[in-house]
């Protein structure tokens, strides 16, 4: 969470993986979207932070041992910032805010097309099921994003506030693709 004089919270330890692979692309390609996928920033090349948990230790252990594996060196250290750490952890929130601006982007293009089709008096099952499948991909994203999002993001509370939205105006086109199916139902027995 960014303070209101734009600073961010410190995080006085950070974990910290430094690592060289053989020349191999696939590998390393393999570890860097590993870290991504762990939230991980790089303040320098091979060479990736993460503020100190017991997931996180885990994690970067794990990876150091696919490292070893693989023919390289890694090394898994803790670390306190001296200088720098708010830098550092400006550069961690700010890559979990683009992440949340993921999840606000997604939910704003799902909320369009729920509105287009109300409007466009469209109501079916199987644009229901679509849609309910993409906010759950978008709310399952948003999760992962908080489970990693340990310096608390400006962006955590716009995403759930936009995911609470979809799941409202979800529910409501939900409601009129069953009032149409009753319509239906009592148009075809009227017959």
């Amino acid at each position: 969470m960014t303070a209101p004089d734009g600073t961010y919270p410190a995080c006085t330890t950070w974990l910290i993986l430094t690592y060289r692979l053989p020349g191999r692309p696939g590998e390393t390609t393999a570890v860097r979207r590993r870290l991504a996928a762990l939230g991980a920033v790089y303040p320098a090349n091979a060479v990736a932070a993460l503020p100190a948990s017991s997931a996180g230790e885990r994690a970067f252990r794990r990876l150091r041992g696919r490292i070893r594996k693989a023919g390289g060196v890694a090394q898994v250290l803790r670390a306190e910032a001296i200088e720098g750490g708010e830098h550092l952890a400006a550069v961690f929130n700010e890559a979990r805010e683009q992440e949340y601006g993921q999840v606000i982007t997604g939910c704003a293009g799902l909320a369009a097309k729920v509105r287009a089709m109300t409007a466009a008096d469209q109501f079916g099952y199987a644009e229901l099921g679509e849609m309910d499948a993409e906010l759950n991909r978008l709310s399952l994203l948003c999760e992962r994003i908080r489970a990693r999002d340990l310096l608390s993001a400006a962006n955590s509370g716009a995403a759930g506030s936009s995911l609470a939205r979809c799941y409202a105006l979800l529910d409501e086109f939900a409601q009129g693709v069953y009032q149409a199916e009753v319509i239906q139902v009592m148009g075809n027995g009227s017959e």
